[in-house]
């Protein structure tokens, strides 16, 4: 009879642990998926002038300037980026379809090509336009798809969230693992990126967070320190503008090419 009570008690704990932990990886979903709705329910449509600074440790620094247009659909988002200078990268663009993020798509047109190409598989883990974001981590500036990851709350307290996310087995990450920090108001302030040694990559922190009254965010600065490469990538917003009217034809592989 005592063999049996240990037993039931015993179960009764591993039950009560994994439900525990089940409703910790729920708690932790649950505030990813509000912090990308609160920033896609900003607006339909926006447009970005962007300047890059790209720094690495003994050199000079090197400055981009480009557009970046974004518009949000019920299932995903879709991104168009293009170069304006420096006279080299003239012309440089990326189309990031996850309008189906299942689906996702991710084409570049460099230039001088004649038409955008499809980046598939392992190219898209290697950084973008010498800067330090690679193709996987422009296609979640946006957004995330949070099915692919599998989160943990690791602290949460008064001033926001600390959350690990690991990417599904399959999903063709180059990262092993991320760590979130979130600010009370569900904004992200700070992402580690981990490489599959374990060992930390870089640190992207979103600086002069602008808060809107629904709920929306925007950092009007980023900055991304390759701790690897000792290189740094700085993005500075010089003009922000929400536009539900941005034409049809802005989204789409085809407009990468005009």
């Amino acid at each position: 009879m005592k063999k049996l009570c240990v037993m039931l008690l015993l179960s009764l704990f591993l039950t009560c642990s994994q439900s525990g932990a089940a409703d910790t990886e729920m708690t932790a979903a649950t505030v990813i998926n509000q912090s990308w709705q609160r920033y896609r329910a900003q607006a339909v449509a926006e447009q970005e002038i962007l300047q890059l600074t790209v720094t690495r440790l003994g050199e000079a620094a090197s400055q981009k300037q480009l557009t970046r247009w974004t518009r949000y659909v019920d299932s995903g988002e879709q991104v168009v980026l293009k170069f304006a200078s420096p006279a080299a990268d003239a012309g440089l663009g990326l189309w990031l379809d996850r309008a189906d993020r299942s689906a996702q798509q991710i084409w570049l047109r460099m230039p001088s090509w004649v038409k955008a190409r499809r980046v598939n598989g392992q190219r898209q883990q290697q950084y973008f336009a010498g800067t330090d974001l690679t193709f996987e981590d422009n296609a979640e500036l946006s957004g995330e798809d949070s099915t692919a990851y599998q989160y943990r709350l690791l602290d949460q307290s008064a001033q926001g969230w600390w959350i690990e996310a690991r990417p599904n087995i399959g999903s063709g990450s180059a990262y092993a693992k991320r760590e979130i920090w979130l600010d009370a108001d569900y904004a992200i302030s700070r992402i580690d990126y981990f490489n599959r040694e374990g060992l930390l990559v870089k640190t992207l922190q979103n600086k002069l967070l602008q808060k809107y009254p629904q709920g929306g965010w925007r950092p009007n600065r980023v900055e991304i320190d390759n701790h690897l490469e000792q290189r740094q990538t700085v993005i500075e917003v010089r003009e922000r503008r929400f536009d539900t009217s941005l034409a049809n034809q802005i989204f789409s592989q085809e407009f990468l090419s005009d």
